[in-house]
């Protein structure tokens, strides 16, 4: 049976030490203008490792068993799929492999080298000392690289390890961030003097900040969905298994707690919108009116589980996501303004796509962007220094070579997979929803490093992952339940009754008769 059960923000004692380090993790993620300074990254780096030897205490790393007393143990998350460990492991030894050391005269014939490799010897850099080198153009920006790797890949693997009620808890700290930052990105757009009309937060790049609220807006709208008139009541099941909509049962779903719970998200979501807006830019307002459209198209129908309000709920969800579109569409193309630097990066992304065709299809290491681009620094900027490509793909194709591309192509698989898995049939719980928009956040923020390097800032890559894990969360009752039933929804399935066994000391008549 479906947990029709209100939200729960007290998450269950056992494993508390994963789960408050995964919250301070998060929180602290985008204090320090998004951890993007070294200090900042290297606590985050150490919170990482951190999490990482909680995960190994237990015991075999995702697979630790439960301790005594352990309630939610069904609900905790199964170990790693076989694809998803062969991905992460290759994402994690891909900045390794190029740091291992080839002898010079090999080293000059990898692709893109041999200009470097000229350049070494006019400078006599080719005597004792340097018969060895790094795949890596720049040894140590590529190890640098390696370890902004590890906040991110702690906290995928961390969501992925607790139960659904510790997520949905963290899921709520998360919104809770977000609208933090939307309420400072308005404080600090509405201020006069130096910096006036920028909405920041605690980035340092507005389109940074709008890759935050753009993926917290998806989820804040799902769990309103969930809470709005979630389930409904014992008695309404009639002869056929629904009774005639009235308006006593009607009223009757919206409990003192649920209207809270519905006031408090719809208010954690109207902030997030706004902040968006304000941050002026217009991919990441665009980005939000394809959220909202989606989740119209997924959550209208399903309101509260299982379409609580029947045509009326669905339309009136529709129509409010409409007006919703509507009021956007002057915002987006007045409000938001026009960034001269858009145009500019098709001149970037040419001049990316050279760098890679030249390091193909090894690539130049982890990293190493910013100093192999000033050989091919587009005339048409100078003066100006590029240190991204403002596309993340383009980047690590450049930097990482095929083996990138093999990556990206399956990441993309793993998503549609799990989303196969994610939409089912039935009611929906609590948690369905969260992954839901979840995975919606995920493909915004795919989108969006197409024309930003929204996953170069560590918060936001930390808080990607951290969606990540709660959309390919499986937990294992989720799996226990499938397998005892091939081709089910993925939804508990309905319990039978309970049936009692008299002991045989009770059968006997005690009067006699």
């Amino acid at each position: 049976m479906t947990d029709h059960r209100p939200l729960s923000f007290n998450a269950p004692p056992d494993g508390a030490a994963l789960f408050f380090g995964m919250a301070a993790t998060l929180v602290f993620a985008p204090l320090f203008l998004g951890t993007w300074r070294p200090l900042p990254l290297m606590a985050l780096e150490l919170a990482a490792l951190g999490l990482l030897g909680l995960l190994w205490l237990p015991g075999r790393l995702m697979a630790g068993a439960p301790g005594p007393g352990e309630a939610s143990r069904a609900e905790r998350g199964r170990p790693v799929s076989q694809p998803v460990r062969i991905f992460l492991l290759l994402l994690f030894l891909l900045p390794l492999a190029q740091l291992l050391p080839l002898p010079t005269t090999l080293w000059a014939e990898l692709p893109g080298r041999a200009f470097y490799a000229g350049a070494m010897r006019l400078a006599g850099d080719v005597g004792e000392g340097f018969g060895w080198r790094a795949m890596s153009l720049i040894p140590s920006t590529t190890e640098a690289a390696w370890l902004t790797l590890l906040p991110p890949l702690a906290v995928f693997l961390v969501a992925l390890r607790l139960d659904r009620e510790r997520l949905l808890v963290l899921v709520m700290v998360f919104l809770s961030i977000a609208a933090g930052e939307a309420l400072l990105g308005l404080i600090q757009f509405g201020r006069t003097g130096m910096g006036a009309g920028n909405a920041l937060g605690t980035y340092t790049n507005r389109s940074h900040l709008a890759g935050l609220l753009e993926m917290a807006l998806p989820v804040g709208l799902a769990l309103l969905a969930a809470v709005a008139g979630h389930g409904r009541p014992a008695h309404s099941a009639g002869r056929h298994g629904r009774r005639k909509p009235t308006l006593r049962r009607w009223l009757a779903r919206l409990t003192v707690t649920r209207i809270n719970q519905a006031a408090a998200l719809g208010a954690l979501s109207l902030a997030i919108l706004l902040g968006l807006i304000f941050t002026r830019s217009r991919t990441g307002v665009g980005l939000a009116m394809l959220g909202i459209v989606l989740c119209v198209l997924l959550f209208a129908y399903r309101l509260g589980g299982r379409n609580a309000y029947g045509v009326i709920g669905t339309i009136t969800a529709s129509g409010v996501g409409l007006a919703s579109l509507i009021g956007l569409m002057p915002v987006w193309s007045r409000f938001a303004s026009t960034d001269p630097f858009e145009d500019a990066r098709w001149g970037i992304f040419n001049a990316t796509v050279q760098v890679i065709g030249e390091f193909f299809p090894l690539g130049s290491g982890a990293g190493t962007f910013l100093d192999v681009m000033q050989r091919f620094h587009p005339a048409m900027f100078p003066g100006v220094v590029i240190n991204r490509a403002h596309n993340d793909y383009l980047e690590w194709l450049l930097e990482f070579g095929l083996v990138a591309g093999v990556l990206i192509a399956v990441w993309l698989l793993l998503y549609l997979r799990q989303w196969g898995r994610v939409w089912t049939r039935g009611d929906w719980a609590t948690f369905r929803f969260a992954q839901a928009g979840a995975g919606i956040a995920l493909l915004l923020m795919m989108l969006h490093t197409l024309v930003e390097f929204n996953l170069r800032t560590p918060a936001n890559a930390v808080f990607t992952a951290f969606l990540a894990g709660v959309f390919f969360h499986r937990s294992l009752h989720h799996e226990g339940s499938r397998a005892r039933r091939p081709g089910a929804s993925g939804e508990e399935a309905p319990r039978a009754p309970s049936t009692f066994t008299i002991a045989p000391e009770n059968l006997r008549n005690p009067f006699g008769v």
